[in-house]
């Protein structure tokens, strides 16, 4: 009878959120309560929690149908959504602000806490934080009511325009689920640090799985976005908030390698349950980073309220790791004869740590420089030199503003962890190899430290293949002998997995978790070599082209021309500003060096009118090839999206930014000209290729492997 008065409860505010609003905001608050109460309460946390779990799931839905309804009236509706997108885009903005994020995070966290029921805990970690967050999406109302005079001006504001893509529906949710199964864990890492969990739990270690998978899996269709998009213009760029997602990921890397055999009391045992209160800490940290403009940042919610939430969740997450360690400290210790193996992963859990740390440490620093107010370095302004030259009237104070802002320094960030990359890769090749045998293991381990040493030395292929054709910073390519030793310890893994899984699963019954364990570190390894290569041996070319059907040909043998632009000024749903918004759509023809031809198109969305001397060449080679200045430059209804040819060995970007062509069709002054950029990147395939493995293999973990043990190979 219960479970019907928790559905009946869960539809019920549904419809009541759907069919009248105004008390939409009331059930989130009813839920927040609910969920305080269930924190804190342990004799009422089994009959509460659920009915906490069912209102936030119910407003989640009467929020959706909203959105589908294209109920403006809801300042949500207004704000996000517009008649004229698809279906499919309509709910994917249900996770497309700061209010309706928020709201998804707190009904995933208090399904959890539902899940788990903490009875023997006095207060339940999970349930405060779902509670917190309940509260704060209701304070931030989602519900409330769109006000006359926003109604007056427009119908909707209208979605924004770099959102408007299939991505929307993978990246965002995978990512909040993969957030809501790391917050689960700094409940049992604050009793595990306090001494009073002193194994680790079967339900965290699936948590810990499914998150990592997940957060996997949502960064892979973040790159994939990304790439497509002229915000970014490539799959990675330590954007504030992606350093601190790849920290949490690390996080959650060294916690899993640390879960073997842990028990509280032995040596080094704490580091297990640090890494895992620590990657909750900085995931409330990049949920705050995404909502505060301290930094320069692709990943925003404009006018976003929520950062001090997220940040003092954080806070007091820190406090209170630090007074149950304190607590902890003299929890007995545990007498334990370590092996190799233990040794090994350990090591391995270390490397992953300093990783991570070194990540928040470089966002923190960028924080702190920014507070104290100290100038950003002038080598971090690669291109602004270059647009000061280009800038028009008062634009140069703009400009030296947004170049002034701080962000994370990827450069820095990126050499310093090629030291610990290079450990994990030889550590984990080893202890591969070892588990085969092991003088294999100490045979292969020698070998490959000094074929690493000699890439180090004397340089691999990555520094031999190095032309210069592309844009890279002359501070990564100083370390190009580095960047190949790494390349050699992630070989050295990815064999010692291969050879290990295939060789263990004909000896074992457990051959799905072996095979799965393989895989996953394959694809790590051949994802880090497909990023790796493809960034440092990037090319370009740009070419300044009369619109008309004449082949242009390319310094890395690729032919192309535009065949036809076509303008749209009919809505489509995205953001507007007034009435002069258009979509400019570029029909393509691209030539391969083997003589096919591709056909295709690239997309220019403006909300604004066709602006006079906007399409200068230098200008927009800059935006295509610098993502800070095609931050500047951005508004929400402006993208620039170009035509991709993925192939096996390269994957290919061809840009037309045609600002002055449209300018000109609109009868300005303008030649029909657009600058033509094309952008090359080998062996991009072997990213996407590693990330659907490493996916495909932590699948296996978080579905069928979650909480089982393999038998001993």
């Amino acid at each position: 009878m219960r479970k019907h008065t928790i559905w009946l409860a869960g539809f019920g505010a549904a419809l009541l959120c759907a069919v009248f609003p105004i008390v939409g905001n009331g059930v989130i608050f009813a839920a927040g309560l609910c969920a305080l109460v269930a924190g804190v309460f342990p004799r009422l946390r089994q009959p509460v929690s659920p009915y906490a779990a069912a209102l936030l799931l119910g407003a989640l839905l009467g929020l959706a149908v909203l959105l589908i309804s294209d109920r403006f009236e809801v300042r949500y509706v207004w704000l996000y959504s517009g008649a004229e997108l698809p279906l499919y885009l309509k709910l994917g903005n249900l996770w497309g602000g700061d209010e309706g994020t928020t709201l998804l995070l707190a009904a995933f966290c208090m399904s959890l806490a539902t899940i788990n029921r903490a009875m023997s805990s006095r207060f339940d970690v999970t349930a405060l934080i779902g509670a917190t967050l309940a509260l704060s999406a209701a304070w931030l109302g989602p519900f409330s009511a769109t006000p006359s005079d926003w109604l007056t001006q427009t119908a909707s504001q209208g979605m924004n325009a770099h959102l408007m893509k299939i991505w929307m529906l993978f990246h965002a949710p995978l990512v909040l689920a993969a957030y809501a199964w790391t917050l689960a864990l700094a409940a049992p890492a604050l009793a595990a640090l306090g001494g009073h969990q002193t194994t680790w739990p079967g339900a965290a270690l699936a948590h810990a799985r499914r998150a990592w998978v997940l957060l996997t899996a949502g960064i892979g269709f973040g790159m994939v976005w990304a790439f497509e998009d002229a915000m970014f213009g490539q799959a990675w760029h330590w954007d504030p908030v992606q350093t601190a997602v790849f920290a949490v990921w690390c996080l959650l890397g060294a916690h899993l390698h640390g879960v073997a055999g842990w028990q509280a009391g032995r040596p080094l045992w704490r580091w297990m349950p640090f890494a895992a209160l620590m990657a909750a800490v900085l995931t409330l940290v990049a949920m705050g980073v995404t909502r505060n403009e301290t930094l320069a940042s692709s990943h925003r919610y404009v006018g976003a309220t929520a950062a001090p939430v997220y940040f003092s969740l954080a806070a007091v997450l820190v406090l209170a790791g630090c007074t149950m360690a304190w607590r902890g400290r003299r929890v007995a210790p545990t007498p334990l004869r370590t092996g190799p193996m233990v040794l090994g992963l350990r090591l391995t859990q270390f490397a992953f740590i300093v990783i991570g740390l070194l990540a928040a440490g470089h966002l923190a620093w960028a924080y702190l420089a920014s507070a104290k107010g100290w100038p950003r370095p002038e080598d971090l302004k690669p291109f602004f030199e270059t647009l000061g030259n280009w800038q028009r009237g008062s634009e140069l104070s703009a400009l030296r503003a947004a170049f002034a802002q701080w962000d994370v320094n990827g450069y820095a960030l990126a050499r310093a962890a090629l030291y610990p990359l290079i450990a994990i890769g030889l550590i984990g090749g080893w202890l591969f190899f070892w588990r085969l045998a092991r003088r294999i293991g100490w045979i292969t381990l020698s070998v490959a430290i000094i074929v690493c040493a000699a890439a180090w030395i004397e340089g691999g292929p990555l520094t031999r293949a190095y032309m210069g054709e592309g844009v890279l910073s002359q501070r990564i390519v100083a370390v190009l002998p580095r960047i190949d030793a790494s390349l050699a310890a992630g070989a050295y893994l990815a064999l010692g997995a291969i050879f290990w899984s295939v060789y263990t699963a004909h000896r074992t019954s457990a051959k799905a978790h072996v095979l799965s364990l393989g895989l996953i570190h394959l694809g790590a390894m051949v994802a880090l070599w497909g990023a790796l290569l493809a960034t440092a041996l990037n090319g370009y070319s740009q070419r300044v082209i009369d619109l008309s059907d004449a082949w242009h040909e390319t310094p890395h043998g690729y032919s192309f021309r535009v065949t036809s632009l076509e303008v749209d000024r009919a809505a489509d749903g995205g953001w507007t500003k007034g009435t002069g918004g258009f979509r400019a759509l570029a029909q393509v023809e691209l030539k391969t060096p083997s003589d096919d031809v591709i056909s295709g198109q690239t997309l220019y969305r403006d909300a604004r009118s066709a602006v006079q001397g906007y399409g200068g060449p230098v200008r927009q080679i800059c935006e295509i090839l610098d993502y800070r200045y095609a931050r500047y430059a951005n508004t929400p209804g402006y993208v620039l999206h170009p035509f991709i040819d993925h192939g096996w060995t390269r994957d290919v970007q061809l840009w037309v930014p045609s600002a002055a062509a449209v300018a000109a069709l609109e009868g300005g002054p303008q030649k029909s000209q657009a600058v033509v950029v094309l952008r090359v990147f080998p062996f991009a395939s072997l990213l996407w290729i590693g990330l659907v493995l490493t996916s495909a293999g932590g699948l296996w973990f978080a579905v069928r492997g979650a909480g089982r043990r393999a038998r001993k190979t």
